[in-house]
């Protein structure tokens, strides 16, 4: 039998025995022991019984209650969890910030300090898998449950891929770990329990390792091709230094001190934020002369189609991908892609007993341990070496490349 106010107001702050009085379609009231009236709904969510608080009365008339019933079917009919509803919709007026607002306030507020590449990256991450899959119109970040956080990984794994989605997670954790330490986010955060292997797969880590033959064919192509002379260089920097890419686009003229043969890429093009020292190999001054004569000797050596500018990492990788489908088709190569470089220079020094230390130099990384913090030495004299020695074996291989080309 439905609740009349006339009963509600009789039971309303008198002391009696505690009861709950049925209503209508899973509605009724508790009444405390000192007349507190307050509405509730029951349902079952996810197989479990709930009793979920609506409000008080008289602050909650009947009918404002009972209008409460068709928005809470309509969520349990859409497999929504009523509670959780609920809260968003009483919040939503508070505004509390969603997910794509917390990850637009740290792009703007956090990632201007970092470096323009990274900015970049950053910036499209958060515009291609966070803003627009976790808007302004979604349920706010503190309300998402782990339920909600796995829907928009499925997502992120539809539209990409599993190594992106393993790739966001990582990213929302830093992101919601700086909101956290402002106050802008509450801790604990269910999305923080997971793993990279709970929501996709970890991104892979490269394997590839050219062969000496490998990287004579690759630069018999580059010299063969079409390209500009500062695209070619630029390649052919990165396979016989074993530098980033972006420290080879970013180099300058002024970075050069020919005086004593030494390339000094400066903190800010640099991943470790240290200057790195790499001596200049005969193999390097000879490309470096023949961009000189091209380009001249001032601003950027490598540059692109603005001679102001440095030359862009997709040119550059685009044009690998270019000299690869060449080398496929001639000798079915497989993929290599620039920063495979790194590895192959590495491997194949260390395989013509280069020291691991003197490698880890030329790849400018920081040395680990009690040596990162005591031995600043570099090592230049026997990067040198290294150098001209792997230049050599390049050019031996390339020897027997174009011996092979000839008519018998």
């Amino acid at each position: 039998m439905a609740i009349s106010d006339t009963k509600l107001r009789k039971l309303l702050d008198k002391n009696q025995t505690p009861c709950v009085l049925s209503h209508r379609d899973s509605l009724s009231v508790r009444v405390s022991a000192k007349g507190t009236i307050t509405w509730q709904y029951r349902c079952r969510v996810d197989n479990k019984q709930v009793i979920i608080s609506l409000g008080r009365y008289p602050g909650l008339s009947i009918k404002e209650a009972q209008d409460y019933i068709p928005l809470l079917q309509n969520w349990l009919s859409q497999d929504k969890d009523p509670r959780i509803e609920l809260k968003l919709m009483r919040n939503q007026a508070k505004g509390l910030p969603t997910m794509a607002k917390v990850a637009t306030d740290w792009l703007n507020k956090k990632v201007p300090d970092l470096k323009e590449k990274t900015q970049t990256l950053y910036a499209n991450q958060v515009g291609k898998w966070i803003v627009p899959l976790l808007n302004d119109e979604a349920m706010p970040l503190d309300l998402m449950t782990i339920k909600d956080w796995f829907t928009y990984f499925d997502k992120v794994k539809e539209q990409g891929s599993a190594k992106t989605a393993g790739t966001i997670l990582v990213r929302i954790k830093s992101i919601i770990g700086w909101a956290e330490k402002r106050g802008e986010a509450k801790p604990f955060n269910p999305v923080l329990t997971l793993n990279v292997n709970d929501v996709g797969e970890q991104a892979t880590i490269g394997q590839r390792v050219m062969r000496f033959d490998e990287i004579a064919k690759l630069w018999i192509q580059i010299e063969s091709s079409k390209a500009t002379p500062a695209t070619k260089a630029c390649l052919q920097l990165i396979y016989i230094t074993g530098a980033r890419q972006s420290e080879v686009r970013l180099a300058k003229w002024e970075h050069f001190d020919f005086d004593n043969n030494i390339w000094t890429v400066p903190p800010e093009n640099s991943k470790t934020n240290q200057a790195i020292r790499r001596p200049i190999s005969k193999k390097m001054h000879s490309i470096l002369n023949t961009l000189a004569m091209v380009y001249g000797k001032s601003g950027y050596l490598i540059p692109g189609n603005n001679p102001r500018k440095p030359v862009t990492t997709h040119s550059i990788n685009r044009y690998c991908c270019r000299m690869w489908d060449h080398l496929f088709t001639k000798y079915k190569t497989p993929k290599f892609l620039p920063h495979d470089a790194r590895r192959s220079i590495s491997t194949l020094l260390s395989e013509n007993g280069i020291a691991p230390h003197v490698t880890e130099k030329m790849l400018g990384h920081t040395m680990r341990g009690v040596m990162a913090i005591y031995n600043k030495h570099d090592w230049i004299k026997e990067q040198a070496e290294g150098y001209e020695l792997y230049c050599q074996l390049i050019e031996n291989s390339i020897k027997v490349e174009l011996a092979k080309a000839l008519p018998v």
